[in-house]
């Protein structure tokens, strides 16, 4: 056997930053577990920042491209990227998020270093805010995409979209749904919840994530406005920071809900708080496969989702293991949350049935799809 296939693989994950999102903690989970049998693992980021990086492993190890204070085009990261792969050589790169996608395939060719790549998208493609983004984005996926080894999505959806887009072939595209960690969610729900909203005997509707336009918060805060204002006694609890912030505090008091809508900001430890509200919901307006949809359902929590593009629809069958509703819409999302808030018996049939789905994302089964992704990638660039 080949020597470099006898030794541990050298793989290096780049990403930004280890910030609170969704691709973050699918990083995070791969780091965590991936076989270190079979892979060394190295963290390449942007900038050192993000709440998710004290729960990073303790044998990986961390470089960092931006010195605090550059922009991401100063000294031009990608030649500092490229510097760090001819010195270090790994077998294979595995990027996550559109602009470390760039980075990475410029600087392997910018290095000539004989390794795989595989970049990642995580997030719906077509909705994409801003146009200088959009354009770059859309450049990067059709001239640059094709030049990876193989290309990892996480929904069927965005694997369509990916191809329409920049002509790569269904073989160079792995369809990889994000991991949940199932048993880590169960351990952490049993915490006590301090907080005396939870010690009342009112419903909570409880949100998760960051606060930003394409989470549709403002349409949810619409639809409490509607629940409300038919009588029906409830809490809305917002977990996590963002942008809009106070614009969506601004909406709660032109609303009148400033008693019914509570931002209680980034929690560590969000499991204890979706494990004892009533109903979660995903008011997004495009995702690429939201995690915590899928943490949701590993709680029994019964969910309601929008049809957004991406992955809410490859999760939930609408009414066997949570309800669907447009996108935008605040009336359908009222009309859902009044249907669960008023039928327990539904609550506990959609809560049962999202626990059996939710199995289908566990960390081990995911983590061996990567696993395996990485592994052809190292052989096939091996031999070339």
């Amino acid at each position: 056997m080949h020597e470099r296939e006898k030794r541990l693989k050298t793989i290096f994950f780049i990403i930004p930053s280890l910030s609170g999102g969704g691709a973050e903690r699918v990083m995070l989970h791969i780091l965590k577990y991936i076989d270190r049998k079979k892979v060394k693992p190295y963290l390449i980021l942007f900038e050192k920042r993000g709440e998710l990086l004290s729960d990073l492993p303790l044998d990986v190890n961390i470089a960092v491209l931006r010195k605090q204070g550059e922009s991401l085009f100063e000294h031009f990261i990608f030649i500092r990227f490229a510097k760090l792969l001819k010195k270090e050589k790994p077998d294979a790169v595995v990027s996550f998020m559109w602009y470390a996608n760039l980075v990475t395939i410029l600087a392997k060719f910018l290095s000539g270093v004989k390794c795989g790549i595989v970049v990642s998208e995580r997030t719906s493609i077509i909705p994409y805010e801003g146009w200088f983004v959009r354009f770059m984005r859309s450049l990067t996926i059709r001239f640059f995409y094709p030049k990876a080894t193989k290309i990892i999505v996480n929904s069927r959806s965005m694997s369509l979209i990916l191809s329409k887009m920049s002509n790569i072939s269904a073989s160079k595209i792995a369809i990889i749904n994000n991991p949940i960690d199932i048993r880590n969610i169960n351990h952490m729900s049993i915490e006590d919840v301090i907080h005396p909203l939870y010690q009342e005997k009112i419903p909570i509707i409880i949100t998760i994530g960051r606060l930003s336009f394409e989470k549709g918060f403002s349409y949810l805060l619409r639809a409490l406005h509607i629940v409300a204002a038919d009588g029906i006694s409830c809490r809305l609890v917002i977990l996590g920071e963002g942008v809009e912030k106070q614009k969506l505090k601004r909406w709660v008091m032109k609303l009148g809900i400033d008693d019914k809508a509570i931002f209680l900001g980034f929690q560590k430890n969000p499991y204890k708080y979706l494990a004892h509200s009533t109903v979660f919901v995903l008011s997004s307006l495009y995702e690429g496969f939201p995690n915590v949809l899928l943490e949701a359902l590993a709680l029994g929590v019964p969910a309601i989702a929008t049809r957004c593009p991406t992955g809410p629809e490859e999760i939930i069958t609408n009414e066997v293991n949570g309800i669907l509703v447009p996108p935008a819409d605040e009336r359908a999302l009222a009309d859902a949350i009044k249907r669960l808030l008023l039928d327990e018996d539904l609550r506990k049939r959609l809560g049962e049935a999202g626990k059996r789905r939710a199995e289908d994302f566990s960390i081990d089964k995911i983590i061996k799809q990567y696993e395996d992704v990485i592994e052809n990638v190292c052989a096939e660039s091996a031999v070339k």
